[in-house]
């Protein structure tokens, strides 16, 4: 990831030290510029506001430029990865295994027929979200935590990501106009048999927040899911 920072318009983390301390573990991170895009949003109306959003999207659709050396598709920032050469096979295992804690009765497979096959394993950051976005005079400046949730997969997963983290529903300081804008500017960026499938993916992966039920993250998992 730090050499592929090279080659898109945003900053990322960079760790400067890390080690133990007390009997805990601590990281020393560059700072990066700007302020979350979750609170730049509650500032901005309008047109600015309009242009911010598809500033958020426009760049979810560079996060697969952050180049990957790795064969297989899977998971990243874990210490045991689920990991799989075959990426539909970790799809499959990924979300049987949030599914397993939510407990919840879903056709994965009609959902994992309709996603296409990438050519070659991407980043995919699966909370590229507001509250993880670096914003300044209008620009995306940097984008954090890429961590547990980030996979290499197929870089169709990051719009739709974007898209769904709109929705006010999972973050507050989204309005109904923005989800709306982000839903119109996916059409054309994507097929939307596929987006759909995708998004539903999500929604059973996200699922593991339903040990929690109250949350509104696993109330939109249910409403996607329809279930």
């Amino acid at each position: 990831m730090n050499s592929g920072s090279q080659h898109v318009p945003f900053e990322i983390p960079s760790i400067v030290d890390f080690g133990f301390k007390s009997g805990l573990h601590f990281t020393i991170e560059k700072r990066l510029s700007g302020v979350p895009l979750s609170d730049e949003l509650k500032q901005q109306s309008g047109s600015k506001r309009a242009a911010l959003i598809n500033e958020y999207l426009e760049i979810s659709t560079q996060l697969s430029r952050l180049f990957i050396g790795d064969a297989a598709y899977g998971e990243l920032g874990l210490g045991d990865p689920i990991r799989n050469p075959c990426f539909k096979k970790f799809l499959r295992q990924r979300a049987h295994q949030s599914l397993d804690v939510c407990q919840l009765d879903v056709d994965l497979e009609s959902i994992l027929d309709a996603i296409d096959d990438p050519t070659q394993p991407d980043l995919v950051h699966l909370d590229y979200c507001p509250s993880n976005v670096m914003s300044s005079e209008g620009k995306i400046t940097g984008v954090l935590d890429f961590g547990g949730t980030t996979i290499a997969g197929s870089s169709a997963f990051n719009p739709i990501v974007a898209t769904a983290f709109l929705d006010p529903t999972i973050t507050p300081v989204a309005t109904k106009d923005d989800h709306h804008h982000a839903l119109d500017w996916l059409g054309g960026v994507g097929q939307p048999e596929s987006n759909l499938a995708i998004k539903k993916w999500l929604a059973a992966y996200w699922s593991f927040c339903g040990k929690d039920r109250d949350l509104p993250l696993f109330k939109w998992c249910r409403r996607t899911l329809n279930v």
